[in-house]
C-alpha cells in the first residue's frame, strides 16, 4: 500500500495538492526572519568531475519567514548573500543514509521523497552525531510546518544524549570497579547521576521524557547507533508516546511467527488450515484493539496511525478505510483478479517468484519479491510472504478479505548482497458489508499496513507521514481503488 502511494504520488498532476499540504505559520511582517537553527558542516557539491564530487565546508542556516522556510548556506558565516539555498516544502523529507551510500561521517541527507530526477538530494556531514541528530530535528519540524517545535526538539536531543554519556560512564565506571574486586560505592559522582535523570529539560517535563531515560541507560544490549534510533523516534513522537504503542504484542518484535520453528515444522504449520486462518484473526484483532492516533478525514477516506516503531526492529502501523460502492462480494472478486500479475492493482505483485501454494481454503500462496523503489539512491528491498485470501463464509461474522504477513520458509531464495529483507507482519484488506442509499449494500473496506522497511526508508516513511505527503498518496490509492471498481461493476453489468 505504501509503494502504492510512493507512486501517486510520482504523478505531476498531484504537485498543486502536494504544495497545498504545507500548513499555516504565524505571520510575520514582509522582511522578519526567524533563524531556527544554524552551524559549521560539510556539505557535497553538486558538480560532478571525473565521477567524484567534493566536498566542501559551508555555514548553515535554517530560516523561516512568514510561510517558508529555507535551508540556506554561506562559504563565510559573515556573508550576506547565501551561496545557494533549499526552499523546504512537504515533498522533502531528511533521512539517514544506507550503509554505504556516503564516505563522510555523521551524514545525512535532505531531498524529495520521490526521486523524479528533477530535485536534486542535498548530502550533508556534520561535525558530530549529534550535531546531525540536532539538524534533522530542526529540519524536519520545518517541513511539517510546526518550526515553533524546533528548539524543544533540540533542547531534548542534547538532553537525552548528556544522559546517555553520563550513564556510559557509571556503566564503565561500576564493571571496572567489578572487574577488580572493589565494592562500588555510590559515591558523589554516581548521586549526582542519579539526581540528574530525574530532571527534565525545559518543556519536556509534561512528555516525560526524563522518566523514560533510565530504561534506555541500563539497556547495555543497544549500540549507540540503536540509542539515536529511539531519540529520533521518541522525539518526533512525544506528544503521542502512550497512543497505541502496544496496540498489539506483535508489533515491534520484527519476526515472523513461525521464525523460532525448525524447517520441517514450518512446512507442516504452512499447511495447517487452523493456523492460517489465525493470521486472519490477527489482522481483524489489531484493527479492532489497537488505539489509532494522527487521525484524518478527508473525501470520505480516514487515514490514522499507531506509533512508529524504530527503524531497524518496530514496524510502521497504517489504518486506511472508506466505504467503496459495491457489495462486498463483487470487491471481493475484483480484488482477486486486480491484483493477480497483469491486474489494475499488481503493482505490488509484479515479477513474483511462487515459493509454494496452498489450495485447501483459505487459499494461498508463499512468494518471495524484491522492489526496487523510484527514491534517492535506497537500496533493494525483498520480501517473503505468505498471502491468503479469505472468503466470508470461513469466517462467523461474514467478513471477507486478503491477507498477507511475512514467513520464513525454509525454501525461501537466500538474500543477496545489499538487499534488506522487509517484515511484514499480518497486513491486507477486511471487507465487510455497509448500507447504502436506497437499500443498495455497499462494502466499508479497511487496509490495514504493518511493516518495517528498516534503515532510511523507514524514517521516510515516518516523515512523510507527519508532513501529509504520505496521507494524500494514501487517499489517492484508495480513490484509484474506488474508481477501478466502478469500471469493473459497469464491465459486468454490461
Amino acid at each position: 500500500l505504501c509503494l502504492w502511494a510512493w507512486c501517486a504520488l510520482c504523478d505531476k498532476s498531484s504537485c498543486a495538492d502536494q504544495m497545498a499540504l504545507a500548513k499555516k505559520r504565524p505571520s510575520q511582517s514582509p522582511t522578519a526572519q526567524t533563524v531556527l537553527h544554524e552551524g559549521w558542516c560539510v556539505k557535497e557539491s553538486g558538480t560532478v568531475f571525473l565521477g567524484r564530487t567534493n566536498w566542501r565546508k559551508r555555514w548553515f542556516r535554517l530560516v523561516q519567514m512568514q510561510t517558508t522556510t529555507t535551508l540556506q548556506y554561506f562559504r563565510s558565516k559573515t556573508d550576506k548573500q547565501p551561496a545557494g539555498s533549499v526552499r523546504l516544502n512537504v515533498t522533502y523529507c531528511t533521512r539517514q543514509l544506507e550503509i554505504h551510500e556516503k564516505s563522510q561521517p555523521n551524514c545525512f541527507a535532505v531531498g524529495p521523497l520521490v526521486d523524479d530526477g528533477a530535485v536534486r538530494t542535498y548530502y550533508i556531514s556534520c561535525p558530530t552525531q549529534l550535531a546531525m541528530q540536532e539538524w534533522m530535528a530542526v529540519i524536519d519540524a520545518a517541513i511539517q510546518g510546526v518550526p515553533e517545535q524546533a528548539q524543544r526538539r533540540r533542547q531534548t536531543i542534547n538532553y537525552r544524549y548528556s544522559m546517555r554519556a553520563q550513564g556510559k560512564k557509571g556503566r564503565d565506571r561500576d564493571r571496572d570497579l567489578s572487574n577488580s574486586g572493589e565494592d562500588s560505592a555510590l559515591d558523589d559522582s554516581s548521586l549526582s547521576l542519579t539526581c540528574s535523570l530525574q530532571v527534565n529539560p525545559a518543556g519536556a517535563e509534561d512528555s516525560g521524557l526524563g522518566a523514560r531515560v533510565d530504561d534506555i541507560l541500563d539497556r547495555d544490549d543497544l549500540s549507540d547507533e540503536e540509542v539515536w534510533e529511539i531519540v529520533e523516534d521518541e522525539v518526533s513522537d512525544e506528544d503521542e508516546e502512550l497512543a497505541g504503542a502496544f496496540a498489539s504484542s506483535r508489533i515491534g518484535r520484527g519476526m515472523s511467527p513461525d521464525s523460532a520453528l525448525k524447517p520441517t515444522s514450518r512446512l507442516h504449520l504452512y499447511n495447517n488450515q487452523a493456523w492460517r486462518l489465525e493470521r486472519w484473526r490477527e489482522l481483524c484483532q489489531t484493527l479492532k484493539t489497537t488505539a489509532w492516533s494522527k487521525t484524518d478525514v478527508k473525501e470520505g477516506v480516514t487515514v490514522a496511525r499507531c506509533k512508529f516503531g524504530r527503524s531497524r526492529k518496530g514496524h510502521a502501523v497504517i489504518k486506511v478505510e472508506g466505504v467503496l460502492p459495491a457489495e462486498p462480494a463483487t470487491v471481493y472478486q475484483f480484488l482477486q483478479l486486480s491484483m493477480k500479475e497483469g491486474g489494475k492493482l499488481d503493482y505490488l505483485f509484479r515479477n513474483e517468484n511462487l515459493i509454494e501454494e496452498f489450495e485447501a481454503e483459505p487459499c494461498g500462496t508463499v512468494i518471495s519479491n524484491h522492489f526496487l523503489l523510484p527514491l534517492p539512491r535506497i537500496s533493494t528491498r525483498e520480501v517473503v510472504a505468505m498471502k491468503l485470501w479469505v472468503p466470508e463464509y470461513l469466517t462467523p461474522d461474514g467478513k471477507s478479505g486478503f491477507v498477507m504477513f511475512s514467513v520464513d520458509h525454509p525454501h525461501a531464495p537466500t538474500a543477496e548482497k545489499d538487499v534488506r529483507r522487509i517484515n511484514v507482519n499480518p497486513s491486507g484488506l477486511l471487507l465487510s458489508v455497509h448500507p447504502g442509499p436506497g437499500g443498495v449494500l455497499y462494502t466499508h473496506a479497511t487496509i490495514l499496513v504493518q511493516i518495517a522497511l528498516y534503515g532510511a526508508l523507514h524514517r521516510m516513511l515516518k516523515g512523510a507521514y507527519n508532513s501529509g505527503l504520505l496521507k494524500l498518496g494514501l487517499r489517492s490509492t484508495f480513490s484509484h481503488l474506488a474508481e477501478q471498481l466502478q469500471r469493473f461493476v459497469e464491465v459486468t453489468n454490461i
